[in-house]
């Protein structure tokens, strides 16, 4: 299965309005774990990249001015941005995952929100594309 960084944070955020009993639950929170190690590494990375950018005072810590950082070669730093946030994660269909991402892929399709508006109609399509990849094959 795979997703891109930026979708990280919608999803688990959808995951959480799901609708599972204990098992599925408890399938849709190790998923979460997993998910939210991925995101804790997304924002070190993308706060690595302001911090290689921010211009510095004589004594070393960034500027500030109206609340907002002062970035130098701001394209540069929007480029390296732009990159990490479509860069992929890959989520590995193992054996000791195949439970946990069956229920995650069954709870996605039919046990979220029944009516949506705008946006979140948009995401909840994008986040079955991102579980129906999964395909667990019998043996």
């Amino acid at each position: 299965m795979k997703l891109y960084k930026f979708e990280l944070e919608n999803f688990i955020a959808y995951l959480d309005k799901l609708k599972t009993d204990r098992t599925d639950t408890r399938h849709r929170v190790k998923f979460k774990v997993l998910l939210a190690d991925h995101y804790t590494d997304f924002l070190n990375d993308t706060n690595d990249i302001n911090l290689d950018y921010v211009i510095k005072d004589a004594e070393g810590n960034p500027i500030v001015e109206n609340g907002k950082y002062i970035f130098e070669k701001d394209n540069e730093r929007i480029d390296e941005l732009n990159k990490l946030y479509n860069e992929k994660i890959v989520i590995d269909e193992t054996e000791e995952r195949k439970a946990m991402l069956l229920s995650i892929k069954e709870s996605v399709i039919n046990r979220g929100p029944t009516e949506f508006t705008g946006i979140e109609g948009d995401w909840y399509v994008r986040f079955c594309e991102i579980v129906e990849q999964i395909e667990y094959k019998d043996e």
